[in-house]
């Protein structure tokens, strides 16, 4: 593969707080072979003209604009937009590290993978790191090795455009609040090959007004269309034998004991998002990070 371009999709709505940092982190990337397509998703506040201004100074840059259909729609649209060889979907308020897609590109160029798995850095998440390159085919090997098992975020990946034309993938636009863990668990699935990415670091902001978290919106959005989306979503893991690999119950990723006479008196677990608690073996309770 030559020197391929990475489209970045950011849905956007009501973000003249935080639009700037990610801009900033993508037009100063190390790799400039990208093209960075903003869905204005019908936003009433100076977002859009934020982009205009950071446009005139950057040909990459790509403002869409549209009326309120939500960060699924507004995903969808940028997904279709997109002229790169891969496409990497990023909310409003994140940013990623400046060798993001230098790390990104060149491990397209290596594997030709379908997906493309980076690091996430997000406070009180433990997120797997990669120390190398690595190529799964299997469908045990592509979910474990990503932990696609425990995380359901779709902006950790950067997906071929050509595995998403094929396979016609695009965001359920009647599922709100939970539209990552359909979009990204089936690519996770239908992909022939996926790769890790070591030092390719996606950061979360978290913001309280990030795109797709408003709990009374969600409600107020489901549909019959809605209980459609999450069947089809549980035929696919059925055909393809995912849906009990998909719901393993994660590994802990490090394990603290204290021991008095070569016997373990107390013991910690920590997961991704809690922490279990053991004495002389029996759990005496679990934490909830987030």
């Amino acid at each position: 593969m030559k020197t391929p371009l990475m489209s970045v999709v950011i849905p956007m709505y009501n973000a003249e707080k935080f639009i700037r940092k990610p801009l900033e982190h993508l037009i100063h990337q190390t790799y400039k072979n990208i093209e960075i397509i903003i869905v204005d998703d019908g936003s009433n506040d100076n977002c859009a003209q934020i982009v205009k201004d950071y446009a005139k100074q950057d040909k990459r840059i790509k403002l869409i604009q549209q009326k309120n259909a939500g960060v699924s729609a507004a995903s969808n649209t940028g997904i279709k937009a997109a002229t790169g060889e891969y496409v990497c979907i990023h909310d409003h308020d994140d940013f990623v590290n400046l060798e993001y897609f230098e790390k990104m590109a060149n491990a397209a160029i290596l594997t030709n993978a379908d997906i493309l798995c980076g690091e996430v850095n997000e406070p009180g998440w433990s997120f797997p790191e990669f120390k190398r390159i690595e190529i799964a085919t299997s469908l045990s090997d592509k979910i474990f090795m990503t932990h696609a098992n425990a995380f359901n975020c779709a902006w950790r990946y950067a997906y071929k455009t050509e595995f998403l034309r094929k396979t016609k993938l695009l965001f359920e636009t009647s599922v709100w609040g939970a539209q990552d863990v359909i979009f990204s668990k089936s690519a996770i699935v239908l992909a022939d090959t996926v790769a890790t990415v070591p030092g390719a670091i996606y950061t979360v902001v978290d913001q309280p007004t990030s795109l797709g978290k408003d709990k009374k919106k969600k409600s107020a959005h489901e549909t019959s269309e809605t209980h459609q989306a999450w069947q089809r979503y549980a035929k696919l893991l059925e055909k393809y034998g995912a849906t009990e690999l998909l719901n393993t119950p994660d590994k802990p990723s490090h394990i603290t004991t204290f021991k008095m006479f070569n016997r373990v008196i107390y013991k910690i677990e920590k997961y991704p998002h809690k922490n279990r608690y053991f004495i002389f073996g029996i759990n005496i309770g679990t934490k909830h990070i987030n």
